[in-house]
């Protein structure tokens, strides 16, 4: 998977509610500094998955890939410190598309989540 699909994953991730709150817009800045894109790709990327353009999440190929990339989509749902019910289901469906253990998907949707279980 490329820096450009991941970033995807998360912007998908971050606007399943419909809008980006500060909390998740400096959460996915930061992830697109990690990933090296540039402001540009990283805007137009949120650009496209906001005009509908961009839709499917691409799973990463290993167990370990897929269980970062859950880790990473439930911090940015979790930054604004509320899970909405369209939240909640994106952990749910997104868990079970990753192949995450249900321990792994209950715990993201606890009131306690550790992401480094």
């Amino acid at each position: 998977m490329d820096a450009e699909q991941y970033f995807t994953n998360l912007a998908l991730a971050a606007m399943v509610d419909g809008h980006l709150d500060d909390a998740e817009r400096v959460l996915l800045e930061q992830h697109a500094a990690n990933l090296r894109l540039t402001s540009e790709q990283a805007q137009s990327v949120l650009n496209r998955v906001f005009a509908g353009e961009l839709k499917g999440f691409v799973k990463p190929q290993s167990p370990e890939a897929r269980k970062a990339a859950f880790r990473a989509v439930v911090r940015i749902l979790r930054a604004d410190k509320v899970l909405t019910s369209k939240e909640q289901r994106m952990i749910k469906v997104l868990g079970m598309q990753m192949e995450i253990d249900d321990s792994l998907i209950d715990n993201a949707l606890g009131p306690k989540w550790d992401p480094n279980l």
